[in-house]
């Protein structure tokens, strides 16, 4: 019994306050669904310099072995499937401060996104050849805390 509710809390949503480097309030809703891979993980949070960003790693890091350039990102395409049908959307790779091989969106976008994470109960995301699978459940709670503390309002 212990171990399946331990499984639970793993494969679950939390919602946390973090700080930025200036100190800022941060507040994050998130989910990391192996413990064995702490990198693999997806994130909705508002706050701070961030502002309001969703991010995701799906644990490709073959491309840190390439050389990094001080030129923005390109925006690649991904897609996130869920049970109701498919988003297609776009993201950047996050600055290597965020992981290595991590992606985001921003602004209403990230906040578009979330609000259809908080209506499922799983979503695979992919982007070219990789993808991931991620659990919902608690999202909708942990998103909701989110967009509640945030001090920048989206429509959601």
């Amino acid at each position: 019994m212990m171990l399946a509710l331990t499984l639970a809390a793993a494969l679950g949503w939390q919602f946390a306050t973090t700080a930025d480097p200036l100190g800022q309030p941060v507040y994050v809703a998130s989910v990391t669904p192996d413990a064995a891979r702490p990198f693999v993980s997806l994130k909705y949070a508002c706050g701070g310099i961030v502002g309001v960003v969703l991010q995701f790693n799906l644990g490709d890091v073959k491309y840190a072995s390439m050389q990094f350039s001080t030129k923005e990102p390109e925006f690649e395409s991904v897609r996130f499937a869920f049970l109701e049908g498919n988003y297609d959307t776009t993201a950047k790779r996050a600055p290597i401060t965020d992981g290595l091989a991590t992606y985001e969106i921003k602004g209403s976008e990230a906040a578009f996104v979330a609000s259809l994470l908080k209506d499922s109960d799983r979503v695979t995301i992919t982007r070219g050849t990789v993808s991931h699978f991620f659990p919902l459940t608690g999202a909708r709670f942990a998103i909701d805390e989110v967009i509640s503390a945030c001090p920048f309002k989206y429509p959601h």
